[in-house]
């Protein structure tokens, strides 16, 4: 059994809680907040932002999960790499990931599991590895309400902190073989998925480490969100026009008081890589939607679902290695055969 120790216990900590949960023989999982709801004496209070408190509750568990904001990741990698704990994390912020690919650890740590960064960047490896020259990769995720109604066709699904930082950082992305920056909310084009018309935009940490791994080895690489046509011009305004890239924290409050959550949501995923394949040009695609049930939404099942597919994985001993471990280094059959990762069971054309 796998000692599992949780940080931050929102909606996707809580989730992941309780799917790891449905697997009472393999983990027992331990939770930490440094803001406990509903007084719950099985959470301990702790503030990541203390490395001694996160060593304190890291200390003596095999498998650590961090589904807290980002700021706080590199304490808590930190101290998984010292005390040789497994650590995992659902950041797409491109500074933890950094930190922890230099680390000089023998401890298993992978960053960036989830959605997207996650489960996106291994079926969209999986996908390259059927070309022998692969040319193109497209990799398009949103999640969005199944029914909005204000201007910006959006409600909040979850971190407003998460959202933020995808849309102000810069994005990586392969043009021309080689690994470049591009800015977020740039390259704006239409897709259709099953009939219905979307519009995806740049944003950062959905490649994750790809276009480190394919430089050289494909033309171009991207990752975009997918939203409803209208909603990247809004953005545009807040951000750039009312300047509030650099106001994070008047965004984050603006939203939080204003930009209701809904759990009515789904997730659009959408993969695609065109290259010779048989000797021929062409294209292959992977194209998925989830939706919530009566206990989750479809964000929430999702993410928890990504990280919960990896860490069985781990804990059943079918990955292994030290150090940094990329998301497209996970066989795919490993990563959707199981109970977790079979919601990532879509279209593949």
């Amino acid at each position: 059994m796998k000692n599992v120790g949780i940080i931050g216990v929102g909606k996707i900590g809580r989730t992941i809680a309780a799917f790891l949960n449905k697997k009472p023989e393999i983990f027992k999982v331990h939770l930490a907040d440094i803001n406990p709801w509903d007084k719950d004496e099985s959470i301990i209070k702790i503030d990541a932002s203390d490395i001694n408190e996160c060593k304190r509750f890291i200390g003596g568990k095999d498998i650590i999960i961090t589904s807290t904001t980002h700021d706080v990741n590199i304490n808590i990698a930190k101290s998984c790499a010292e005390l040789g704990v497994a650590y995992f994390d659902l950041t797409e912020d491109t500074e933890v990931s950094e930190y922890i690919k230099n680390l000089d650890t023998k401890t298993f740590m992978m960053p960036q599991c989830g959605l997207a960064p996650g489960a996106v960047n291994i079926i969209a490896a999986n996908l390259i590895s059927q070309f022998e020259e692969p040319h193109k990769v497209k990799m398009r995720v949103g999640a969005l309400p199944k029914y909005p109604t204000n201007a910006m066709s959006y409600y909040l699904t979850w971190s407003t902190d998460g959202l933020l930082n995808e849309y102000v950082n810069y994005c990586d992305v392969i043009s021309h073989y080689d690994h470049i920056k591009a800015h977020p909310l740039d390259g704006m084009e239409s897709i259709y998925i099953d009939g219905n018309r979307y519009e995806a935009f740049n944003t950062s940490g959905g490649s994750a480490s790809m276009c480190e791994t394919y430089k050289g080895k494909v033309r171009t690489l991207s990752y975009k969100t997918i939203r409803y046509p209208g909603h990247c011009d809004k953005m545009k305004f807040l951000l750039e026009d009312l300047n509030l890239k650099h106001n994070k924290q008047r965004f984050i409050e603006l939203f939080d008081q204003e930009v209701p959550y809904t759990t009515a949501d789904v997730v659009v995923m959408l993969v695609s890589v065109i290259g010779k394949k048989d000797g021929k040009l062409q294209e292959v695609t992977y194209s998925n939607k989830i939706y919530g049930d009566a206990d989750y939404s479809a964000i929430q099942r999702a993410t928890a679902s990504g990280v919960c597919s990896v860490a069985l994985a781990y804990a059943e001993g079918k990955l292994t290695g030290t150090g940094y471990i990329k998301q497209e280094n996970i066989p795919y059959q490993d990563f959707i055969t199981n109970l977790y990762g079979e919601i990532y069971n879509g279209k593949r054309t």
